[in-house]
């Protein structure tokens, strides 16, 4: 199961002999003390590259043996951000029966542009993916 973070900061993009990863501090969304993570590149499932990764995001985050074993970008505090880092390619095309094509919507509880479409919380509703906020 996948804990859901924000990043505080980005404290460097490791290359060469630190291997290919990104290293950051970020706290849980649910609450409690901030945590520093060294995430391979290859452990992100949906994003373009790792230098894309920016204080702001969200990232649910998959950990085994203390260390992140999956990592995918679920929010940014900014529509571009996200747009510039999420790799469509890597994501499972949307239900043949879904008329809505949504790239992202702003939560104004997480604040911050979540990636995919809100849950449908019927006659019409919506709801945030990430914190379940009822969306105007």
């Amino acid at each position: 199961m996948a804990d859901l973070y924000r990043i505080g900061e980005v404290l460097n993009y490791g290359g060469f002999f630190a291997g290919d990863t990104v290293t950051l501090l970020a706290t849980p969304l649910a609450g409690g003390e901030e945590h520093d993570f060294t995430i391979d590149e290859n452990a992100f499932t949906n994003v373009i590259d790792r230098h894309k990764i920016i204080a702001g995001m969200i990232l649910a985050l998959e950990i085994q043996d203390d260390k992140v074993a999956t990592a995918s970008l679920v929010g940014a505090a900014s529509r571009e951000a996200l747009r510039a880092a999420i790799d469509t390619t890597r994501e499972p095309p949307p239900p043949a029966e879904s008329a809505v094509r949504v790239f992202a919507y702003r939560c104004p509880d997480c604040h911050a542009w979540i990636r995919g479409e809100p849950q449908t919380a019927g006659g019409g509703d919506y709801r945030c993916l990430v914190c379940g906020t009822p969306l105007g």
